[in-house]
């Protein structure tokens, strides 16, 4: 009998361990970035300080320089972009050409891609597949998300900045200073298909379900188009001035005009109505150097010229400030889980 003291004892005590009041599970003390946003600060061309911050999801908590934190590294030479995918984080680093693969939770470096980057931009993933632009050539890099090998550029008219997937393409906006074309991609040939010419160049593309909406800006003339597949169907056009971000939330699109943050549904029966307006910056830029709305929340960035600390500050519908919080140097993207 004294045998059989032991085991059940044992078992007594692992079942009390295993088993709190509150009926947690023990995690891994390096998963620290389960729920919440991630922040990407630019940093200074040529300084190679570039970070991530995480905001906490109740947001009231920023972290910053997570990256470094968990690799003893630092990032790189201006964070252009980021990807969450599953488990993992894409980010681009343009003037680095690198692309940092890192553990979501805990944000550990898996793999640093380097092949056939050439001022890498922007980046959406589709089928298993990364297909990144690039500043200086006009074509998209495809890699392999499971094992990060380079497959093949394909070829575009212009060089391309912001890039999305939706259904079967995936579509990339030439930048205002190089074309006025979609590109359009088919990922199961990897080759480009259609392309869709504007009158200006694009300076925002979404998506919302299977459609995309895009942002064509003038100098005297702003619209936002939407596209059923190769073609355009509808259009909205908004007022003068420099509309310069297209975001969507749900089934709502938001956009800036100069300081003006703009709403409209993705009906784009009617322009937008103006929310509110943010301060204006004495150098012009470096309020709204980052724009995203993302769970009902309007995310901004000031990037403080590039001299100082960058501030973000999370607006309410009405204007009504929710928080303000110090990240890295030039906060430029808000991205959530």
């Amino acid at each position: 009998m004294k045998k059989l003291l032991v085991p059940i004892l044992a078992a007594v005590t692992l079942y009390s361990c295993s088993n709190t009041d509150d009926n947690t599970t023990p995690t891994n003390p390096d998963e620290k970035y389960l729920s919440g946003y991630f922040i990407l600060n630019e940093g200074n061309f040529k300084d190679v300080n570039a970070s991530v911050s995480h905001l906490s999801a109740d947001l009231n908590t920023v972290t910053n320089d997570i990256f470094k934190t968990a690799n003893n590294k630092k990032l790189g030479d201006v964070a252009q972009n980021l990807v969450v995918h599953g488990d993992f984080v894409f980010i681009i680093v343009n003037n680095s050409n690198t692309i940092e693969v890192v553990n979501k939770k805990t944000f550990k470096s898996v793999y640093t891609i380097t092949e056939n980057l050439n001022s890498p931009r922007y980046a959406v993933i589709k089928n298993n597949k990364l297909y990144v632009t690039s500043l200086k050539d006009a074509s998209v890099n495809v890699y392999d998300t499971k094992t990060y090998a380079f497959i093949k550029a394909i070829e575009l008219n212009s060089t391309a900045e912001n890039i999305v997937a939706t259904n079967d393409y995936i579509y990339a906006a030439n930048n205002a200073y190089s074309g006025k074309l979609i590109e359009i991609i088919d990922p199961k040939t990897d080759t480009n298909t259609v392309d869709i010419e504007f009158d200006n160049g694009i300076n925002g593309i979404t998506t919302i379900g299977q459609f995309v909406y895009a942002l064509e800006a003038g100098t005297t003339e702003n619209k936002i188009w939407k596209l059923e597949g190769t073609t355009k169907s509808t259009s909205v056009d908004l007022s003068e001035g420099n509309a310069r971000y297209l975001v969507a939330d749900g089934n709502n699109l938001y956009y800036t005009l100069g300081v003006g943050i703009f709403k409209t549904s993705n009906a784009l029966t009617a322009a937008g109505t103006k929310l509110f307006d943010v301060k204006q910056a004495e150098d012009g830029f470096s309020v709204l150097y980052g724009f995203n709305v993302l769970n009902g929340n309007i995310f901004i960035s000031d990037v403080k010229g590039f001299k100082d600390t960058g501030v973000i500050t999370i607006y309410k519908e009405d204007g009504t400030i929710i928080k303000e919080h110090k990240t890295g140097l030039g906060p430029n993207g808000f991205y959530k889980f």
